[in-house]
């Protein structure tokens, strides 16, 4: 027995399946929730460390990434002074001292 005709022909819209991962969200329907979730610090997020997940003072924070910090992560830029937290900090070991430099002045330095 033959298949049956389709009694819409060409008047029915293709169907295709469209898969929508968490890219096309964040950059589409929800991207102004997903980037203010993402950039905005909540509740507990904001009494941690960002480096260590510590409990920060509350006192100390990147001068580039404006991350919290406890007093183990911070350091502390041996050019200009500014508190840096590790991801944001470059050491170089070069020397027999190390020598810290935040993201600003390491782009000068080198």
């Amino acid at each position: 027995m033959p298949k049956r005709g389709c009694p819409f022909a060409d008047a029915a819209p293709l169907q295709l399946k469209v898969r929508v991962g968490q890219r096309e969200l964040s950059r589409g329907v929800c991207a102004e929730r997903l980037t203010r979730e993402i950039f905005e610090p909540a509740g507990a997020a904001s009494g941690a460390c960002s480096s260590c997940v510590r409990a920060a003072d509350g006192k100390a924070a990147c001068g580039q990434c404006e991350r919290a910090l406890c007093g183990r992560c911070v350091h502390t830029c041996c050019s200009c002074g500014a508190l840096a937290c590790p991801l944001c900090a470059v050491v170089d070991c070069s020397n027999i001292q190390e020598k810290v430099l935040c993201a600003s002045c390491a782009v000068f330095e080198t």
